[in-house]
């Protein structure tokens, strides 16, 4: 093979690797954005272990959301509650990126974001974690859109307090639902949370089938007594400060565990726990791995673990 034809074959090499390269850079990272009419209090937090982003609607598609959805809202969260957010229940009329498990989640925002009787376009994120109740799904405050509007506008919720809306994007033609419903499908290939939300898909063990199974189930088993408690922002689950009495299983860990909400202080508690992803302790059940020692169970539990370690 002479040189200039191996000098070809390089180049026309370089040329479609180049060309491969850019193609997924541009599936995922798309350089068309719109352009928002107004850009209110940008926030880009982490909120439940969230990403920082760059606040662009593309990325709060791509990077933050593992669905998407379109909801009526069923209930709002009860008015005095101390916490600044809430629980609301949304029926889902339809699902635009990924689906939902049920007909009928439960999404996690600020109380006064949304009202019920009006629907919404969702950005969501999925949370499933065995401290919490129930799996929910937590809004995108930045971006909420009403559709129910006269024809086929969408409105952008920019002040929550006063109900302000306005037409989301400098260009008309993104303001119809059915134009940004396709919009966003089409932003879908490169939704990361796909790959990245350890949340988007995982099912949570709700309950051992025994104590035995449960015992069996953890890499760690304590004894504890709670010293401080703090719900988190919606009141769903606590952040526990304890000390141990006792170790059945496994080693002494942090002097800190995310709980169930209704976990009291100077309490003692059996506690049944598993390691996760990079070394994360957990709750091993949703129900029945956080044991108040009033329980009836408490007792017939001690027993099982005291006899295994003679």
């Amino acid at each position: 093979m002479t040189k200039e034809r191996k000098t070809i074959i390089v180049a026309v090499t370089v040329l479609l690797v180049s060309a491969v390269a850019y193609s997924a850079v541009e599936m995922l990272f798309p350089t068309r954005r719109l352009a928002l009419t107004e850009f209110y209090d940008p926030r880009g937090g982490a909120v439940f272990g969230l990403p920082l982003v760059e606040q662009t609607f593309e990325n709060h598609v791509i990077m933050l959301s593992s669905n998407i959805i379109i909801g009526t809202i069923v209930t709002t969260p009860p008015e005095g509650r101390v916490q600044h957010q809430g629980i609301f229940e949304v029926q889902v009329k339809e699902d635009i990126i990924s689906r939902t498990a049920e007909n009928t989640i439960m999404v996690s925002a600020e109380n006064n974001l949304f009202e019920v009787g009006e629907t919404y376009l969702m950005l969501l994120s999925r949370i499933a974690r065995t401290p919490f109740p129930f799996d929910f799904y937590v809004a995108d405050s930045e971006f909420v859109f009403r559709v129910d509007g006269p024809g086929d506008q969408v409105q952008r919720l920019v002040n929550p307090a006063e109900r302000v809306f306005i037409a989301p994007f400098q260009n008309p033609k993104y303001n119809s639902l059915s134009q940004l419903r396709q919009y966003i499908r089409g932003l879908a290939p490169a939704n990361r949370m796909r790959y990245l939300h350890r949340d988007r898909d995982v099912k949570v063990l709700e309950e051992a089938p025994s104590h035995a199974a449960l015992i069996n189930l953890a890499d760690h088993i304590l004894l504890i007594e709670t010293i401080s408690a703090e719900l988190n922002a919606n009141g769903t689950a606590a952040m526990v400060g304890f000390r141990t009495i006792h170790t059945y299983k496994g080693v002494h860990v942090a002097t800190t565990l995310f709980l169930p909400a209704d976990v009291e202080i100077n309490q003692r508690y059996l506690v049944f726990l598993v390691e996760e992803h990079a070394g994360h302790i957990a709750m091993a059940t949703r129900r029945g791995s956080v044991v108040d020692e009033d329980d009836p169970e408490f007792s017939s539990l001690l027993e099982k673990l005291t006899a295994s370690r003679r």
